[in-house]
């Protein structure tokens, strides 16, 4: 009863159809901006159309994979901060946290009732945007194989290439990857929810930190505070996408996002479970 509650709840808050309308935007702007940079580096040769066979190296899944990268570091942890500081502090300054305290139900099964829903919507929301970002890549750019060489990705110190089938096989590895990953900046949100009484000041200063967090990481001056961050390896599923995947690498960098997601969600329950709502 109560996952549904806040599952309706969540439905009901719009947060789910803004979040879509951004990234809708978002994969339009990055359309725009791929398709200007490719026919700058082609010289207006690169032809963009519906297709299976698109042996360009501006194909749609090139397309689909700068999409996911750039709109999972930058655009999807604003929406898992939003919606951490909104199922906590947002209902506290609303009046409706001490409402749901009042019914017969711990604090323990509304936290993680409230835990749960928020990850199952972060997890759908990065689903439906790689299916977004593979769709419009075949529709209006046209897949092909997919191709990669050391660049702005940093996916690779050596050129990589991978079939159509395979790389379509690495997709589909990257979502349950990414969730996980997306789990840590949502529990992060959490733990400055649980501290604030304003769904402004949660999700002003979880996304705030996340970004000082993000740029810090990818600053080679600050290269002995990268293994304390966890923006640090919130791209691990970028190893997917490697000829030879080094699982042994991949599953490390995992395991590190588990145990900070692990340590912030403890975090946040411990202060959800000590403070007291009026």
């Amino acid at each position: 009863m109560t996952a549904r509650l806040e599952t309706l709840r969540l439905w009901r808050s719009r947060r789910p159809l803004l979040a879509g309308f951004a990234l809708v935007l978002f994969l339009v702007l990055m359309l725009i901006g791929f398709y200007t940079y490719a026919q700058t580096k082609t010289r207006g040769e690169v032809e963009f159309s519906y297709t299976f066979e698109n042996r360009s190296y501006f194909n749609g899944l090139t397309f689909a994979l700068y999409a996911f990268y750039f709109g999972f570091l930058l655009v999807l942890p604003i929406f898992a901060a939003t919606e951490g500081g909104a199922q906590v502090a947002g209902e506290t300054s609303g009046g409706t946290l001490t409402l749901l305290l009042s019914r017969p139900v711990t604090k323990a099964r509304l936290f993680f009732t409230k835990l749960a829903v928020a990850a199952a919507y972060s997890a759908l929301a990065v689903g439906v945007f790689l299916a977004l970002a593979l769709g419009v890549g075949l529709v209006v750019v046209g897949w092909g194989e997919l191709s990669l060489y050391p660049g702005v990705l940093q996916m690779t110190d050596v050129p990589q290439h991978l079939s159509q089938k395979e790389a379509l096989h690495r997709f589909a590895l990257a979502w349950p990857a990414a969730s996980v990953a997306l789990c840590v900046p949502l529990a992060f949100s959490f733990w400055i929810s649980a501290w604030s009484k304003s769904a402004v000041n949660a999700v002003g200063t979880a996304v705030a930190l996340y970004l000082v967090m993000y740029v810090i990481a990818e600053v080679h001056f600050f290269q002995e505070l990268r293994p304390w961050l966890f923006t640090s390896y919130m791209a691990y599923w970028r190893g997917f996408f490697r000829e030879d995947v080094n699982w042994a690498a991949v599953g490390a960098d995992g395991a590190k996002l588990v145990g900070f997601a692990l340590l912030f969600t403890a975090l946040s329950y411990r202060r959800f479970r000590l403070r007291e709502e009026r």
